[in-house]
């Protein structure tokens, strides 16, 4: 059995969703979402994620922020931005789930404007948001009606939910722009790399450029550069590197692999390069590192693939 270290690892489920043929919403309804909601793991999808909550009260982990919920409270929650829900002590809660394929809907709805509303999108749907019913009746409104549409799936149903969701964006883009700058510049700032981050999670065991990054996170090459070193204080070679080794620890302490086969596993082109930067990182070879029983190990995070709930 392997010794207790003292640090807990931190995992974060990828939920993935498959949208129906010829639809941009995906609903999660009923009675299996009347539960207590407890975050001891956070997740995160390959969708934008709108979710209402019919009633009970906690809070929802949003990166760094843990605002509380109410009847009421909407959250928009960007793809692939880890979060989760927390009931309050003893309290049951019923929320209901909306995925939302927004950026291949804009493209889509026949709008002249699309791709200017796209843009405008862009920015808007990075930054996730509690908000509440009372601050937007109308947006409310709108959740609650495409909500009610998937789960009694009358008659032209699919073209009754896409006019809602167009009219549901425009309400996003009214929104006020204070309510998003309040969230401070740098969090808009990690967000916008956010893409990468999770690019990099998962195909660190594969080559890596940085113009694919910067292809993620849908900017320049140069600004992508310089916009990751300002939010992570390090260049994005160095962010690479950084992970490849603390998989490589993962690795050591599981697995007996021999050099060769650990720089394969994690990434790295050569064993000399998966040393030097082994060093450079940890302050010791793979195997000083082991020996001493991985003293000064990294928080290790994992990424577990998950077909929906």
């Amino acid at each position: 059995m392997e010794g207790n270290t003292g640090k807990q690892e931190k995992i974060e489920e990828f939920r993935y969703y498959e949208m129906p043929m010829g639809r941009y919403d995906l609903a999660l309804l009923g009675d299996k979402w009347i539960t207590h909601y407890q975050t001891n793991e956070q997740h995160f999808h390959n969708f934008f994620e709108i979710a209402y909550c019919h009633y009970g009260e906690g809070f929802v982990y949003m990166g760094e922020e843990s605002p509380s919920y109410q009847k009421g409270s909407i959250t928009l929650i960007p793809a692939n931005f880890p979060h989760g829900i927390q009931s309050a002590p003893g309290r049951v809660c019923f929320w209901e789930f909306l995925y939302v394929d927004i950026m291949g809907f804009a493209k889509n709805c026949g709008d002249e404007d699309a791709c200017a509303k796209g843009k405008l999108l862009q920015n808007l749907i990075n930054i996730p948001l509690l908000i509440e019913a009372g601050e937007y009746p109308r947006l409310s409104g709108l959740v609650l009606a495409i909500l009610e549409e998937n789960r009694e799936k009358r008659f032209r149903n699919r073209e009754a939910v896409n006019g809602y969701l167009y009219v549901l964006l425009q309400e996003m883009i009214r929104m006020d722009e204070n309510m998003f700058r309040s969230q401070g510049s740098n969090m808009l700032h990690v967000e916008k790399i956010r893409p990468a981050l999770v690019y990099v999670e998962l195909h660190y065991s594969k080559e890596i450029k940085i113009k694919e990054l910067a292809r993620a996170c849908s900017v320049s090459e140069p600004y992508f550069r310089r916009l990751f070193t300002e939010c992570m204080n390090m260049a994005p070679l160095e962010y690479i590197n950084m992970v490849r080794v603390q998989k490589a620890c993962d690795f050591l302490k599981k697995e007996d692999l021999s050099m060769n086969a650990l720089a394969w596993k994690v990434g790295f082109s050569s064993v000399s390069t998966l040393e030097r930067n082994f060093k450079k990182i940890v302050g010791a070879s793979p195997k000083q590192w082991k020996l001493k029983g991985a003293e000064g190990e990294f928080v290790s995070y994992r990424t577990r693939a998950l077909r929906g709930w």
